[in-house]
């Protein structure tokens, strides 16, 4: 059996693979939740007379869950599966852009394929690719924050789609 040193790409993605899912199990089991607790306590509020009438329970009910949900768990899921999806299409693209820069370099040695220039602009280019994709991913996830839970909740009151159910 042949001696494997340092770490193999398959770990990677096989520990990518691991986080992926324990984040993706944790977003899951929270969204689950939330539900549940939004309903125990838009009860616990209508019972003690802590409820603005003009909220129906659906209205509130979207409003805690906004407020509430585990998006974090999700969006790290989420762009960890997107990472490692793209990444044998970065290598495939990040390796031609490599080889038309070979050749506009007239085969210049220093841009040969395999030496170290071209593996390192590889290396580079990855790591890059995958920074932006978690870039864009935390952009995403900060744009679509919701409010405080009485602002998520005054949205509901003056939605009109939102009065209509």
């Amino acid at each position: 059996m042949p001696v494997v040193h340092g770490i193999s790409f398959v770990w990677v993605l096989a520990i990518l693979g691991a986080i992926i899912a324990i984040y993706g199990l944790r977003a899951a089991l929270g969204y689950r939740s939330v539900q549940r607790d939004a309903q125990d306590d838009y009860a616990y509020k209508v019972k003690h007379g802590m409820m603005d009438e003009r909220l129906s329970q659906d209205g509130y009910i979207r409003a805690y869950r906004r407020f509430h949900n585990p998006r974090a768990p999700l969006f790290v899921a989420a762009t960890l599966l997107i990472i490692i999806l793209s990444t044998p299409v970065l290598f495939v693209a990040i390796s031609f852009l490599l080889e038309q820069l070979y050749q506009a370099t007239d085969r210049s040695r220093v841009f040969e394929p395999g030496y170290l220039v071209w593996q390192f602009s590889i290396y580079m280019m990855v790591l890059g690719s995958w920074a932006l994709i978690a870039y864009v991913g935390a952009g995403l996830y900060h744009r679509g924050s919701p409010g405080t839970l009485s602002q998520e909740m005054a949205k509901e009151m003056t939605d009109p789609e939102a009065l209509e159910s």
